[in-house]
């Protein structure tokens, strides 16, 4: 939002200017805190800093003088008669202009740009850096193929220049009195903090990606799937050695072609994020012992997100491409983006983004399931999508579900009975181990929203027409019968969502009910454990209770570790 100076602030302003108290040639030779203190005796504390800000902007224009009488006539709209004496004045600066005689470090211009305050060292650093990573961009020759040695030492700059860009940012909520005073200041600030402590807690100790938010790249791109599945098991074996594994792989993606010739960001790619949903804090990194493991997962995550979702934009951009399709047109190729975003679980959520990281700490994974929909639907709802980008998005849903049905099916033929059919049990899109309760989602969560639209869809069910629902025993069930205890469709919908709430959220319903999914009671050490026992841990623990002894565990747990989730259907 522009800036303009109050009204009885631009009076004092303009009355500085005409009696000679505001001297261009003294204003250059003040430090930016000096001007700051000079401004505040005009114009008051509360507009000084933006009032010197926008100076220093001015400054670095290559027309300083027209931009010292813009400066002031954006504050305070001056008189044709007052920028005449202003000008007046600038012509005796030819001198002080010059960048060798410059003494004052642009110190509030620098804080507006970054969102912090530096010090001088810290701006020289920053100088220092910027030089350093355009140097070696420019090392980078058209044909240079990806991963080489030039692109990852250009790539490497960039993302270390990045984070010390953040660590400025974030500097000054690092004072641990500073951080306490905020929180008790701002007590939801507590509560979205400790959710995304919990959350990255119980999404760690696994390479869950490739069978939930991967699944869909496994079987419409299966190439892509199974070399970024390789690496990730090397990406975890550096983490545990204590080798940073995260920093090459954005070094990789910062270097590729299309993230230097501007496509990745033309097409709104989501590959600058800090962290993917299901890792929104890195604090549990601090932990003695627990935390390495806790950072080899986080890596194994985020990295696998990175390099698939920057795969699958490499590759969607060359097929546009040879259909002649400009992909630096924001048109195409933010749809394109789009496509290659749910592929990968990041959905978008329009004018939600501004509270998006409280609705992915205290609710559920938002991004996620959107993506999910999104996909499902093929984009349809969305006016905004290409010719282009509508037809690969049915492609790629074709082609997922054609690898989830004959998958199913093999399955069902191998072991008879294996496989629910019907859509509207708990148990579609999964495979059912013979002789136990255990059954494995082979759908990365797509399952469920199929089986939620299947309820609430009025279908015939023994020639009776009505909403109706299967069982994981095998009983159907009337909904909105009307008889004492049916349930509704809004209870359907209602239990899907609790279904998706974060471990915080949760362990509040859970608490509100009086009961958690196992029908236990809530107590202090059942409520506290959930929080902050990782998802693997807590499959373990499920099925060690079954009393099938056919259960194979080891089998079960490898399969949690790579997202198959197994659901032990207790009796």
């Amino acid at each position: 939002m522009a800036f303009c100076l109050p009204k009885e602030s631009a009076k004092k302003f303009l009355e500085a200017i005409r009696n000679g108290k505001i001297i261009p040639e003294k204003l250059f030779d003040m430090s930016s805190a000096e001007r700051r203190a000079f401004f505040e005796e005009i114009v008051g504390k509360e507009n000084a800093k933006e009032v010197n800000t926008q100076l220093e902007a001015k400054i670095l224009l290559k027309d300083q003088k027209r931009g010292m009488v813009t400066w002031a006539k954006k504050l305070s709209g001056i008189s044709e008669t007052t920028r005449r004496d202003l000008l007046s004045a600038i012509e005796r600066m030819e001198n002080i202009l010059e960048p060798k005689s410059e003494k004052a470090f642009l110190e509030d211009l620098v804080a507006k740009k970054l969102g912090a305050d530096v010090t001088l060292e810290e701006a020289k650093n920053i100088s220092t850096g910027i030089k350093e990573v355009i140097a070696k961009k420019n090392t980078i020759s058209e044909d240079s193929p990806i991963r080489s040695s030039e692109r990852m030492e250009y790539g490497t700059a960039n993302v270390l220049f990045r984070e010390y860009i953040d660590a400025l940012k974030a500097k000054n909520t690092q004072n641990l009195p500073a951080k306490i005073k905020d929180f008790l200041l701002h007590p939801t600030e507590i509560a979205t903090e400790l959710a995304a402590v919990f959350k990255s807690l119980v999404a760690s100790l696994d390479n869950s990606f490739f069978g939930i938010q991967g699944i869909k790249t496994l079987y419409a791109n299966p190439i892509i799937w199974a070399k970024n599945f390789i690496k990730s098991w090397g990406d975890i074996a550096k983490e545990l050695a204590g080798i940073d594994a995260m920093t090459p792989i954005k070094a990789d993606i910062t270097s590729r072609p299309n993230a230097l010739n501007g496509k990745y960001e033309a097409g709104k790619y989501d590959l600058g994020i800090k962290y993917e949903e299901a890792f929104p804090s890195s604090l549990p990194e601090r932990i003695p012992i627990f935390g390495r493991f806790f950072k080899a997962a986080e890596t194994a995550f985020n990295g696998a997100a990175l390099r698939i979702r920057a795969d699958l934009a490499d590759k969607m951009i060359r097929m546009a491409e040879r259909q002649g399709i400009d992909v630096l047109n924001p048109a195409e190729a933010v749809p394109i983006g789009k496509v290659v975003n749910s592929m990968s679980g990041r959905g978008g959520i329009g004018k939600l983004q501004i509270v998006g990281k409280e609705l992915n700490v205290l609710l559920f994974s938002v991004r996620f399931f959107k993506s999910n929909l999104d996909f499902l639907t093929a984009h349809l709802f969305d006016p905004t999508m290409s010719s282009f980008a509508r037809k690969q998005a049915a492609f790629n849903l074709a082609k997922v579900v054609g690898g989830i049905s004959a998958t199913l099916w093999t399955a069902d033929q191998l072991w008879p009975g294996s496989v629910e059919w019907n859509s509207t049990s708990s148990k579609f899109g999964k495979i059912c181990q013979p002789g136990t309760d255990i059954c494995y989602n082979i759908s990365g969560g797509m399952g469920s929203i199929v089986t939620l639209a299947a309820r609430i869809t009025p279908h015939k069910h023994n020639e009776e027409w009505g909403w109706w629902y299967k069982t994981s025993k095998g009983k159907f069930v009337q909904i909105n019968s009307g008889k004492f205890g049916a349930p509704t469709a809004l209870e359907i919908v209602e239990n899907f969502f609790e279904g998706k709430a974060s471990p915080l959220a949760g362990a509040i319903r859970d608490v509100a009910k009086g009961q958690n999914f196992n029908r236990e009671k809530p107590t202090v050490t059942n409520v506290g454990l959930g929080l902050i026992t990782p998802i693997s841990i807590q499959t373990l623990q499920d099925l060690k209770k079954t009393d099938n002894e056919s259960a194979d565990i080891l089998m079960a747990m490898i399969l949690e570790g790579m997202g198959i989730s197994p659901t032990v259907y207790s009796k």
